[in-house]
């Protein structure tokens, strides 16, 4: 396109030159018929620009609405094999499909909220009254089965029930888990506190470990970013959505997330309005 108008500017100007003698007005005319061209370019490259993040995003919400169905019948089959009880072997392929289904999914979900956001439809949001005290004990709980090797605490303090989404902000606590086993020391705690107070409610995940490069950590919550400081050495499994769909549904429910590092270790911090 750019070409297109690169031409067409050259063109112009040499069969201007070639018609009439230049003159003063002749210069004036020039530059603005250059500065149209410029504009035109412009303009155009911006609509382009956005038709193409249109038809893309459009694209990936498609891709994971029709993957869904292959990956659920091959999660329901890998369930009904790990039922047979038809040996060791089956049963340890079928919780490895199980496990990489799961994954799958996950990476899946990630894709349709991000595509959301995206397409400006926002993070869907379903509120009802819920204990997040009780209902997010149980998600540490697997999250500690899934990473035996890593100690997680979780402690409850004040009043933790309030209208909120609770899939959604176990969503938020898987992330936060998972990103703190990814970067923090193998050694050490990770720490999961929930703090009901009057007028909000505050979700902590801490762990320890080197401290967040600032060239990384102003970007952190930006989208298709993982951070460098992987301390397991695996490069991640996720698309580096996590922080910025936790983002996204804290500011769907009207709060924040942020977060603070040091050398003692890394804290991300959710506030919900009760």
């Amino acid at each position: 396109m750019a070409a297109e108008y690169r031409a067409l500017r050259a063109s112009v100007l040499r069969l201007w030159i070639d018609a009439c003698d230049a003159a003063e007005t002749d210069l004036e005319d020039a530059i603005r018929f250059d500065e149209a061209i410029d504009q035109a370019v412009c303009e155009s490259i911006a609509f382009f620009t956005q038709e193409v993040d249109k038809r893309r995003n459009l694209f990936l919400g498609m891709l994971g609405h029709d993957m869904r169905n292959p990956l659920d019948a091959i999660q329901m089959t890998a369930a009904y094999l790990s039922c047979l009880n038809a040996g060791e072997e089956v049963s340890v392929a079928a919780r490895r499909l199980i496990n990489s289904g799961a994954r799958m999914k996950a990476l899946l979900d990630d894709l349709t909220d991000f595509n959301r956001t995206r397409l400006g439809l926002g993070i869907s949001v379903t509120r009802d009254y819920v204990d997040l005290g009780e209902l997010l004990s149980r998600d540490v709980e697997q999250m500690q089965t899934a990473h035996p090797t890593r100690r997680i605490e979780f402690t409850v303090t004040g009043d933790a029930r309030g209208t909120w989404d609770g899939n959604r902000l176990r969503q938020v606590l898987s992330n936060l888990i998972t990103n703190a086993v990814r970067y923090g020391c193998d050694d050490t705690v990770i720490q999961v506190v929930l703090r009901g107070e009057t007028t909000q409610f505050l979700l902590e995940v801490r762990n320890q470990g080197a401290a967040i490069a600032p060239e990384t950590f102003d970007r952190m919550f930006d989208p298709l970013r993982r951070g460098e400081q992987n301390v397991n050495g695996d490069g991640g499994e996720g698309l580096g959505l996590g922080l910025y769909i936790s983002r996204e549904i804290a500011r769907a429910h009207g709060g924040s997330i942020d977060a603070s590092s040091d050398a003692n270790g890394t804290v991300f911090s959710v506030r919900l309005p009760r």
